[in-house]
């Protein structure tokens, strides 16, 4: 287990403290516009979301077929 520095110790009781706020830049989009930009818009949004999956997608090769 990680052991926490003072510092670290004091932003995590400062942030549990007074909460986190999301601002409305980083939420999910509820409604997507139903227009060509707005589109764009959710999909640059969740391109750039995408890249902070942190799971594990396992592949699974298995059988005997000569090309595995």
């Amino acid at each position: 287990m990680a052991r926490l520095t003072e510092a670290d110790r004091t932003a995590f009781r400062e942030l549990t403290a007074r909460g986190w706020v999301q601002s409305p830049a980083e939420q999910s989009p509820a409604i997507v516009e139903q227009t060509t930009a707005g589109r764009e818009r959710y999909c640059r949004w969740a391109t750039f979301a995408a890249r902070f999956y942190r799971g594990s997608k396992p592949v699974r090769f298995v059988g005997s077929h000569w090309k595995l």
